[in-house]
């Protein structure tokens, strides 16, 4: 007997020590940065829109080349810029410039940019600290063209975007008129969670956090912002749960910030509620112009 309990907790040992070294190999090699920010299938070789546009190319290095859309009005001298971090899986040749006609013909331009190995940028997106440096260069560019600059901007970020959008609002919050975001999650490991028990994964939930590093803390960022705050998300939402939208909006600056509950499907209020969803960007625009 007292053999078998011997071994008994040699294999425990055991056991216990592979967990350890593979989650320890699991977070030093962000496994899990690879899975959030690659998307299969996405890239395309040339661009279209039926609205008016500038592309924009970022040399990152030698090897890596971002591609950015700046879209316009066609008649009209922009109001101000709208920088948008989109969701997963929406390129600029998907249907995300369907969002973008309602508020260029009320006169915004409208920017955005490919991640790494998304649409037409290469690289490799398999750690969220580089896709951080990259958005704040990409961001800390097109401040300074002439059609971008002295007007006011927002920040919007839907879904995965919204991780982005939260970080780049607080990292450069004296430049944003606002932040827009809708469908967003309070936390990379909140939201593997949610998916761990969708995989039938419920009773290794307590995993998550100790593989998945959390380098776009959204409930973090949004503490510290002063600039008028919306978080728009659908009390529908079959893809991140209304719930981590409620605890993001728990942990913001209550002081400037309001959460509007829709009901829609996932990032899809624009379409829905396209004219509340305009006032919100124009009172945006209002309260700097104000200012």
């Amino acid at each position: 007997m007292k053999e078998l309990l011997r071994w008994g907790k040699i294999l425990g040992l055991f056991i216990l020590t592979v967990l350890v070294l593979s989650i320890l190999y699991l977070r030093i090699t962000r496994f899990s940065d690879q899975m959030i920010y690659q998307t299969n299938g996405s890239e395309y070789s040339q661009f279209e829109s039926q609205l008016n546009y500038q592309e924009i190319s970022f040399e990152v290095d030698e090897s890596v080349r971002l591609h950015g859309v700046l879209f316009k009005p066609d008649s009209v001298k922009p109001v101000g810029t709208i920088f948008h971090f989109s969701g997963k899986g929406m390129h600029l040749m998907s249907s995300v410039q369907r969002s973008y006609e309602l508020l260029v013909a009320e006169g915004f331009q409208v920017f955005c940019y490919e991640r790494r190995d998304f649409g037409m940028s290469n690289g490799t997106a398999k750690n969220s600290k580089t896709l951080k440096e990259d958005a704040l260069l990409v961001y800390d560019q097109i401040k300074n063209l002439e059609e971008v600059k002295n007007k006011p901007t927002i920040v919007w970020g839907q879904s995965l975007g919204g991780a982005f959008a939260s970080m780049l609002a607080n990292e450069r919050q004296n430049d944003f008129s606002g932040l827009v975001l809708e469908g967003t999650f309070s936390s990379f490991p909140d939201i593997g969670k949610v998916y761990a028990g969708a995989l039938n994964l419920e009773n290794f939930k307590w995993v998550v956090p100790l593989v998945m590093r959390n380098d776009f803390p959204a409930q973090n960022s949004i503490q510290e912002l002063t600039i008028p705050t919306i978080i728009i998300h659908s009390s529908d939402d079959d893809q991140v749960p209304y719930e981590l939208g409620q605890k993001l909006y728990t942990k913001s600056n209550h002081e400037h910030t309001n959460f509007w509950t829709i009901d829609s499907k996932h990032i899809m209020g624009i379409y829905d509620y396209p004219i509340q969803y305009l006032s919100i960007f124009k009172e945006l625009l209002n309260s700097q112009t104000n200012n």
